[in-house]
C-alpha cells in the first residue's frame, strides 16, 4: 500500500497556532512538526510523551487504499481483516471513497462481519472528529464496536484514523454510491448519483419534498431557431406532481402530453418567431425579446391550481435576427446544392441602418436621395464551419431582368466599383456573412426604379482563397451564373410618383439626367 509523499515546503496555520514544516517527508514518513499548541486540524503526539509538541495534517499524511473488494456490493466468498491496519488512511477507486454510514449485511466487503460507520461524516470546518464503527455480525448490526478518527480535506475527501479490529475476519467497507465521477455527468443538487437496476446514473433524491413553487429553476434554452423551457422531474415530484402531467403554452395548440427526457427534464418548445405558440415580440434598439407563459397541470380535468411560468427570450439584434423578427423583410433567398456537402440557403436583405439590423419591410424600398443604401447577405442554413459567403458580382438594373443589359456594377469579380467613392464593401469572403452600403442612385433616361442582383460564391477556404485581393482596378469582361443570383427590389426615391412601380417600366415623367445620386461618367464607365 503505497504512502503519501509530503511537498518541501508545508504551511499549516491556524488559529492559535502557526506549524512550521521541519523536514521533507520520506517515503513511508510522515510530515512532522513542532508546535506549542495545536487545534482540530491536525493530530499531534501523546500529551506527556516526546511527540506531544509534534504535529501533522492527516490530510496530507496518510495512505491509500485502493480496494475494489472492499465495496458492499462484493459479496465473494473470501474473508480479510483490518487487524493490522494502523495510522491514518484514505479510500480511492472503484470500491468506494467513504466508509458506509449504513448498516452492512453479513459477508459484504470480502469479509464475514463488515464494518460501517455510526454516524455522519464531519464538515470542514469541525476538523478531525471521533466516530463509532460498528462490525454486522449474528444479526446485530452493532456486535462489535470501535473508536476512529476522521477528518474532511478541502480537496472533498475524507481520511480515516485506523486502529486495527476488535477481532479478526472484520474489515472496513467503503461505499460504492461514493465512487467519483461514477455518474457520466454532475448530478444537480435535488439529484443523487446512485446504482438503480444495474445503471449508474442520477435519480431525484429520496427525500426530497417541497411545497414552494418558488423553488423551481426552470431551465431555459434561448436557440437560433427555437426556445426551449424545461423544469426538472425531481422538482415537480416534490411539489406533487406525477409522472405524466399537460404542458403548454399561450397558444394550446402547442400543447401536449409529454414524456420525461433524458436527465430528469420535462420540456416545451416553440420556435424563436413571433406568434408562435403565442410568443409576444418586443424589440428596442439593441435587442429582439420573445416573451411567452409556461402552463403546467396534473391532468385533463383542473381542478387545483395552474402552475404558470412567466419567461423571456433576449437575443442581440444582428442581421439574421433583425430578419427571422421582421413582419415583412424585403428579402431574396437561394437555395445552393453543393456536391457532397448538402444544401444551403443564402438570404439577401436591404437594410436602413449601418449595423444591419434594421431591414426595410414591405413591397417597395423608397429612399430619400441622400439615403445609404445598406445590402446584407447571410449564409442562413449550411456548413459555416467550412464554407464563407463570397459576393462574386453585385450589379444594379433599371428592370428587374438580372440579364438586362444595362448594369451598373456595385461589386465585380469580388472587388468593389472603386471609380464609385459611395461603395463601401464591410465584409466579403471573410465569414458566413457579407455587407456593402451604397449611396441611392437612378438610372437616367426615364427610369424610376432599381433593381440589385448579386452573385454568390459558397468558398471552401479550407481549398480557396476566399479574401478577395482589390488593390487594382479589375476591369475584366465578367461571366455571371445567373442560377446563382440573387434578386433584390424595386428600389425607388421618396416622393416619385410611378404608375408601374411593381414592374419596373420606364415612366412617361421620368427622371432627369442630372438627378445628383448618379454622375454620368461614373455610370458609363462601369456599363456593360
Amino acid at each position: 500500500m503505497p504512502r503519501m509523499e509530503g511537498s518541501g515546503l508545508l504551511w499549516l496555520t491556524l488559529a492559535s497556532c502557526l506549524l512550521t514544516l521541519v523536514s521533507a517527508e520520506q517515503p513511508g514518513t510522515r510530515n512532522l512538526a513542532k508546535a506549542s499548541s495545536y487545534g482540530l486540524d491536525v493530530e499531534c503526539g501523546a500529551p506527556g510523551t516526546p511527540e506531544a509538541e509534534v504535529c501533522f495534517d492527516p490530510c496530507q499524511n496518510y495512505t491509500v487504499l485502493d480496494e475494489p473488494s472492499r465495496s458492499t456490493e462484493n459479496t465473494e466468498n473470501v474473508q480479510s481483516c483490518d487487524k493490522n491496519l494502523q495510522g491514518w488512511y484514505r479510500f480511492v477507486g472503484e470500491g468506494g471513497v467513504q466508509i458506509p454510514e449504513t448498516c452492512v449485511p453479513m459477508f459484504r466487503c470480502q469479509t464475514a462481519a463488515p464494518m460501517w460507520l455510526n454516524g455522519t461524516h464531519p464538515s470542514l470546518e469541525e476538523g478531525i472528529v471521533t466516530r463509532t464503527v460498528c462490525a454486522h455480525w449474528s444479526e446485530n448490526c452493532c456486535l462489535w464496536n470501535k473508536e476512529v478518527s476522521v477528518k474532511a480535506c478541502p480537496d472533498g475527501y475524507y481520511v480515516y484514523r485506523l486502529d486495527g479490529t476488535p477481532d479478526c475476519e472484520l474489515r472496513y467497507c467503503t461505499d460504492p454510491s461514493t465512487v467519483q465521477d461514477r455518474c457520466e455527468e454532475s448530478c444537480r443538487s435535488e439529484e443523487e448519483c446512485r446504482l438503480h437496476d444495474g445503471v449508474w446514473g442520477c435519480f431525484c433524491r429520496q427525500d426530497l419534498n417541497s411545497s414552494d413553487v418558488h423553488s423551481l429553476q426552470p431551465q431555459l434554452d434561448c436557440g437560433a431557431k427555437e426556445i426551449k423551457v424545461s423544469l426538472g422531474k425531481c422538482q415537480l415530484q416534490g411539489l406533487g406532481f406525477g409522472e405524466e402531467v399537460i404542458a403548454y403554452l399561450r397558444d394550446r395548440n402547442c400543447s401536449s402530453i409529454l414524456q420525461w427526457e433524458e436527465r430528469n427534464w420535462l420540456s416545451v418548445t416553440s420556435p424563436a418567431q413571433a406568434g408562435a405558440c403565442g410568443n409576444i415580440l418586443a424589440k428596442n434598439q439593441t435587442h429582439a425579446i420573445y416573451s411567452n407563459t409556461f402552463y403546467l397541470v396534473n391532468d385533463f380535468i383542473i381542478r387545483d391550481t395552474i402552475l404558470n411560468i412567466n419567461f423571456q427570450c433576449a437575443y442581440p439584434l444582428d442581421m439574421k435576427v433583425s430578419l427571422q423578427t421582421a413582419l415583412q423583410p424585403i428579402v431574396s433567398s437561394l437555395n445552393i446544392s453543393v456536391d457532397g456537402e448538402g444544401e444551403f440557403i443564402v438570404r439577401m436583405a436591404l437594410f436602413q441602418d449601418q449595423n444591419y439590423t434594421s431591414p426595410y419591410e414591405g413591397a417597395t424600398a423608397v429612399l430619400s436621395v441622400e439615403s445609404i443604401l445598406y445590402v446584407g447577405a447571410i449564409l442562413d442554413t449550411g456548413d459555416t464551419s467550412r464554407f464563407n459567403l463570397l459576393l462574386k458580382n453585385c450589379y444594379a438594373t433599371p428592370t428587374k431582368d438580372k440579364d438586362d443589359p444595362v448594369k451598373y456594377f456595385i461589386i465585380r469579380n469580388s472587388c468593389p466599383n472603386l471609380q464609385d467613392s459611395t461603395i463601401h464593401v464591410e465584409e466579403n469572403g471573410v465569414s458566413s456573412e457579407s455587407r456593402f452600403s451604397v449611396q441611392m442612385f437612378m438610372f437616367a433616361g426615364n427610369y424610376d426604379l432599381v433593381f440589385l442582383h448579386c452573385e454568390v460564391h459558397l468558398c471552401d477556404f479550407l481549398n480557396e482563397r476566399c479574401q478577395p485581393s482589390c488593390s487594382r482596378r479589375l476591369n475584366d469582361v465578367v461571366a455571371i451564373d445567373t442560377a446563382r443570383v440573387l434578386d433584390l427590389g424595386p428600389i425607388t426615391r421618396k416622393g416619385a410618383q410611378l404608375p408601374g412601380v411593381m414592374s419596373g417600366a420606364p415612366s412617361t415623367k421620368g427622371f432627369l439626367l442630372a438627378w445628383p445620386m448618379l454622375l454620368l461618367p461614373v455610370l458609363l464607365a462601369w456599363l456593360l
